[in-house]
């Protein structure tokens, strides 16, 4: 429990460190990463991973600084405790596929442990290819292949990309009037609505539809959905 003020000193410098860890480690866009933790599943694990569960009133700092954050963004500049300065375009997703990727950890025992009970195999039959991909080759008895793979929770990730990804392609978008005596430039960021595109966006993009999206951009045969997604890789099918 948060009793005094210097408690509250001591979980706001230890919860900045992780939030500043994060922004810059996996390059997330802090107002994406308040999005991300704000859904009660994923602040849960963040904070058991961060062995902070057991601190009562612990999400009003994680909100206060995610908000100062967000601030941060807003004005174009964030500037972090090593005095390294990083403009908001550092964070940009700049083509559909890095969706896939911005924001996901590597891939480690879970998604090993997704693989098994699909397949009914041993994890001794599967091995990580490519880790920062999520890419594994699987040992199905007769059949060797390799496989794509995400969590429910990486699928949530990745929506959230597409959708950023989304509304920066239409909200940096600007149209040029030729011909009428003068050069007229008229930006779209100027009379777009950024909540409603959003709010549009997301009754677009649902999780099935993330899921087809991803198997398309992986060129991926087979999509397995049942635990997050599961990838086939064609040519080694």
């Amino acid at each position: 429990m948060i009793k005094s003020s210097e408690d509250a000193n001591k979980y706001y410098q230890l919860v900045n460190q992780f939030i500043d860890e994060y922004v810059e480690n996996h390059k997330i866009q802090p107002s994406r990463l308040s999005r991300y933790l704000k859904n009660n599943d994923k602040l849960k694990r963040f904070l058991e991973r961060k062995g902070l569960n057991d601190i009562k009133n612990i999400n009003r700092v994680i909100d206060d600084i995610l908000e100062d954050r967000e601030g941060m963004e807003k004005d174009g500049v964030m500037t972090f405790e090593s005095f390294q300065v990083f403009e908001s375009d550092f964070f940009k997703i700049l083509n559909v596929r890095e969706c896939l990727w911005k924001g996901i950890e590597k891939a480690n025992i879970q998604h090993e442990k997704m693989l098994s009970n699909q397949f009914g195999i041993s994890l001794s039959n599967i091995n990580i290819s490519d880790s920062d991909k999520h890419e594994f080759d699987v040992d199905d008895i007769n059949d060797e292949f390799e496989c794509l793979v995400f969590t429910e929770s990486e699928v949530s990730i990745i929506a959230e990309n597409i959708k950023q990804y989304a509304f920066d392609q239409v909200f940096n978008k600007s149209i040029k009037l030729e011909g009428v005596g003068i050069g007229i430039d008229i930006n779209i960021k100027d009379f777009i609505d950024k909540e409603k595109f959003e709010n549009h966006i997301s009754e677009k993009i649902d999780t099935e539809k993330v899921k087809q999206i991803i198997g398309w951009l992986t060129d991926c045969e087979e999509i397995i959905t049942e635990e997050g997604f599961i990838g086939i890789n064609p040519s080694n099918s």
